[in-house]
């Protein structure tokens, strides 16, 4: 009998191999060296860059709000402090034969912080949410390769028709139209995130207020206040709680890096969202082991608003802003922290993808001077009919000083006068949204390790496209990438789709980022290894007696 069942067992294991991609990995969290004495006080002050746009993680697309969903809120699966996806509230998957189907077992012990139980009632629900247009989420493309997404999203087909369903209270099977080499990876995004339906549907927008807010991860809400602060406590019914050291956390809308720094250098913050960068030379030669700087999958860039005058129609204007702009300059001079330069919209480090560049961008700078001066005439204008334009960029030290630069570099070389417009952080990007600009600062913080998370932005129906640019030779060539499963073949559509874009200069790709925190060296967990600068407070802890 025991032969007989162990065989018919093996047999079975066998089978579920060949028909399917099994993925169970090793938990993560806090991971505290031997012989390390911890505080009793495990309290985490950190500044966060500006006010929260929202805390609602189907509908959050800004990095200083993720960095608060993050803590609050998991998905399906989550990421170590590598940037490795690992299993979050589910404990492992399968991915079918035809890579068209992918299970997800909800673990044992999985709980909202009221101590119900998640289920895949709640996966459904908030799959759904994401692209229901009654949630008018800016992210709801991200999922546009599962069955049904993009009709649900325009309004085409039900809410219902999503191919998300729940098999049993504790299996969940997402269908996809196509094989997506990345879906995996999309799996982790706050955007993907488990909220409890029934809280939801109670509360309704006011689901994330203090009192309200049901988290699934591994904090949750206690205090919110615009102007002060927000804080957020260990989650005891979090399925790793076990793991997670850090009790208390209090985020500060700090909007001034200088102020930050002063507070940083006070004791009030133990963990900066930023530094200012013409103090980086000061702080790498003082606080040395405690500034972090690592090159991140993110990339800042200026939006011309294709939509409207003088940019719709007007390539040569858009090419010859793009040729005035120093790069070299910006992040020598202006920036200084180890920034590069680039053309292209896809920044260095993604995987499998060559960057793009303009034939031009090797110029001298004085033939770039005159062929720039030269468009700008074509154009229309000149130094005497000058072209005039406002450039909107959000309250920040380090943006502020890009902006003057880059106004100064348009108005020295082609005459351009420009109308600097600094905004509020939630006002900035609801104008951007909604196309009330004509030209602005923007960045994109990859969600994903793929040149797709970048490329895809400028489809023509993604409502994050706060350009305006339509082309539907690029978004057919997406389209094409988005259903290969070759990688070679793959890369080359998703290159030529981003030299396409290129040529069109709907864009003024800068430069690439690196990430800049000081951290209090009596902080553990932290590493600056994550490329996509996602960071969890369940990673840290306070140690006891170090000094600053």
């Amino acid at each position: 009998m025991f032969k007989n069942t162990l065989t018919q067992f093996i047999f079975i294991v066998i089978f579920s191999l060949i028909q399917f991609k099994i993925s169970i990995q090793k938990s993560f969290a806090a991971e505290v060296p031997p012989g390390t004495k911890l505080s009793n006080q495990q309290i985490l002050n950190v500044g966060i860059g500006s006010e929260i746009s929202t805390l609602d993680p189907q509908k959050v697309q800004d990095v200083i709000s993720y960095r608060l969903t993050y803590d609050l809120f998991e998905g399906l699966t989550t990421e170590n402090e590598k940037g490795d996806i690992v299993p979050g509230i589910a404990d492992k998957w399968e991915v079918s034969k035809n890579s068209l189907i992918y299970t997800f077992h909800i673990r044992n012990g999985a709980k909202f912080s009221d101590g119900s139980p998640i289920t895949a009632e709640d996966v459904v629900f908030s799959f759904q949410r994401l692209v229901d247009p009654k949630t008018a989420s800016p992210y709801s493309d991200i999922i546009s390769m599962v069955k049904n997404a993009k009709q649900i999203a325009t309004g085409l087909s039900p809410v219902s028709s999503l191919g998300v369903k729940a098999v049993t209270t504790s299996k969940v099977e997402i269908s996809l139209n196509v094989p997506t080499v990345y879906f995996i990876k999309i799996t982790a995004l706050t955007n993907l995130a488990i909220v409890q339906k029934a809280n939801v549907e109670k509360h309704g927008d006011q689901f994330t207020l203090p009192g309200n807010l049901v988290s699934s991860g591994a904090f949750v809400l206690k205090y919110w206040k615009i102007g002060d602060k927000l804080t957020t406590v260990r989650n005891k019914n979090y399925w790793n709680n076990d793991k997670t050291i850090i009790e208390t956390v209090n985020y500060y809308p700090i909007t001034d890096v200088n102020t930050e720094l002063q507070m940083y250098q006070t004791g009030q913050i133990d963990f900066t969202y930023d530094i200012p960068s013409d103090k980086y030379d000061f702080l790498k030669k003082n606080y040395a082991s405690q500034l972090y700087t690592s090159p991140i999958l993110a990339i800042f860039y200026i939006n011309l608003n294709n939509s409207i005058e003088p940019f719709k129609n007007n390539i040569k204007l858009r090419q010859a802003l793009s040729m005035a702009i120093d790069r070299d300059v910006l992040v020598e001079k202006i920036i200084g922290r180890g920034e590069k330069s680039i053309y292209d919209i896809v920044p260095y480090g993604i995987s499998n993808y060559k960057q793009n560049s303009y034939a031009w961008s090797k110029l001298s700078k004085e033939q770039l001077i005159a062929e720039a001066q030269k468009l700008y005439k074509e154009a229309g204008f000149s130094k005497d009919n000058p072209l005039e334009i406002s450039y909107s960029y959000n309250t920040n030290h380090l943006f502020k000083k890009i902006a003057i630069a880059i106004s100064s570099m348009w108005e020295k070389t082609l005459g351009v006068k420009v109308n600097l417009i600094n905004q509020e952080w939630k006002v900035f990007l609801t104008e951007r949204m909604e196309g009330r600009y004509v030209t602005s600062r923007d960045n994109w913080y990859a969600d994903y390790n793929d040149a797709s998370t970048f490329l895809d932005l400028f489809k023509s129906s993604n409502p994050q496209n706060s350009s305006r640019y339509k082309n539907f030779q690029f978004d057919e060539l997406l389209k094409q990438a988005s259903h290969e499963t070759n990688e070679t073949n793959r890369k080359k559509l998703l290159e030529k789709a981003s030299a396409l874009m290129l040529e069109d200069y709907p864009i003024i790709p800068l430069y690439t980022y690196v990430s800049t925190h000081l951290v209090k060296s009596y902080i553990g967990g932290y590493t600056g290894q994550n490329p996509l600068d996602n960071i969890y407070s369940r990673n840290f802890y306070i140690i006891e007696n170090k000094n600053n």
